[in-house]
């Protein structure tokens, strides 16, 4: 293998991660459709944007999304489509299953054993980067220095949280199981497992008895949702709050995008946790 080129070798790779090989049916430039706005950040790495489009739009969250008839349009469109699978997205499903010839790029597929099982991949930092090096296989690029700077960033958030994590924290809903895994952070809990679900009063009671106790000395919102349900928990305590996006959408889709999101994550995460 050592004497293929590279652009060969990450076309295979592609090709044995997704177990896909219908080729896209138009000529480039082709058109490239994220689900999510957290994916289209990954895909900015090698997509311009104006061939870069995202399904959902700014402010909504997979949990309440349903799609319209000009989002069909959009689906309809596109030459290759990356999304988060089936048991995330189940409103796709039926389109991977109607338009076969085009690439569906199933991050989910990607998972390996003993990664949790969240719809929130973007959270993992080596599927993105697993998803990336599929996305080039497909439009037929190098996968260039996307894994070199996903692995900066990310040692960079390491030496800023690997004092932290022992410092336990709630958050808003369970979205960050990646991340907390990558990074060994100390989740404490969540205040729901989806954000239709709301916590009963003992569990409630619970949170507040791990407040009052100093077993959690750091509270994340998130900006889609009504703050008023954590500040019934906090209220009269002396403990920090945050603020995390679980789709990202403050980050901008540039290039640098993904590592940008890894960088402002861990910031978030630091400033929140930290004892001063």
């Amino acid at each position: 293998m050592k004497n293929l080129p590279l652009l060969l070798i990450s076309l295979l790779l592609s090709l044995s991660l997704s177990g896909q090989a219908a080729p896209i049916s138009h000529e480039p430039p082709y058109k490239v459709l994220a689900s999510v706005h957290p994916l289209a950040l990954m895909a900015a790495s090698l997509v311009e944007a104006e061939q870069l489009s995202v399904l959902l739009p700014p402010g909504m969250t997979p949990h309440d999304f349903s799609l319209r008839p000009s989002d069909i349009d959009v689906i309809q469109s596109a030459d290759v489509i990356i999304w988060s699978g089936a048991q995330a997205e189940p409103y796709l499903s039926g389109f991977a299953r109607r338009w076969p010839d085009k690439i569906w790029i199933d991050v989910a597929k990607l998972r390996e054993e003993g990664q949790p099982n969240d719809g929130h991949w973007w959270f993992s930092p080596a599927m993105m980067v697993r998803a990336q090096q599929q996305l080039a296989g497909a439009l037929e690029l190098p996968a260039g220095n996307f894994a070199a700077d996903v692995d900066a960033a990310l040692q960079r958030a390491e030496q800023l949280l690997a004092p932290l994590r022992s410092r336990g924290f709630f958050v808003f809903h369970r979205a960050y199981d990646h991340w907390v895994q990558a990074m060994q952070l100390n989740q404490v809990g969540a205040f729901t497992l989806s954000p239709e679900q709301k916590p009963g009063m003992k569990t409630l009671q619970r949170m507040r008895d791990q407040l009052t106790s100093g077993e959690v000395v750091c509270v994340f919102s998130e900006p889609e949702f009504s703050p008023a349900l954590v500040q019934s928990v906090v209220r009269g305590l002396d403990v920090k709050q945050g603020e995390l996006d679980p789709v990202a959408s403050h980050i901008s889709v540039t290039k640098s995008g993904y590592p940008d999101f890894i960088e402002d994550l861990a910031q978030r995460f630091a400033t929140c946790l930290s004892p001063d």
